[in-house]
């Protein structure tokens, strides 16, 4: 097995360059999904810690990846921006289908 030189791996870059990449991990403790930056995951996998803090500012013990994705947190959805979106995309069709039937 041959391991590509660490230069010329992909790196994941941001779609903007304000925007933070992040990632989901289910917490061992409260069975939920938190959002969780990756650089922050990153950082506590290398001091070897075992957990780390998500965006609502939970402390995560990560659950096995054997294991399903726990319930999504409503607050790391609040703080992430997934939330708004998702309502926001909810009224708009709603809306429309409100319109359309009148």
């Amino acid at each position: 097995m041959s391991v590509t030189p660490a230069s010329t791996r992909p790196v994941a870059v941001a779609t903007a360059p304000d925007e933070e990449q992040t990632v989901t991990v289910t917490c061992a403790r409260d069975s939920r999904s938190h959002v969780v930056a990756q650089a922050v995951l990153a950082d506590s996998l290398a001091a070897g810690t075992g957990h780390c803090t998500a965006l609502c500012g939970h402390v995560v013990l990560p659950a096995s990846l054997a294991s399903p994705p726990g319930d999504g947190c409503l607050l790391c959805a609040e703080t992430s921006g997934a939330g708004r979106r998702a309502r926001r995309r909810g009224r708009i069709g709603f809306g429309r289908s409100a319109r359309a039937a009148s």
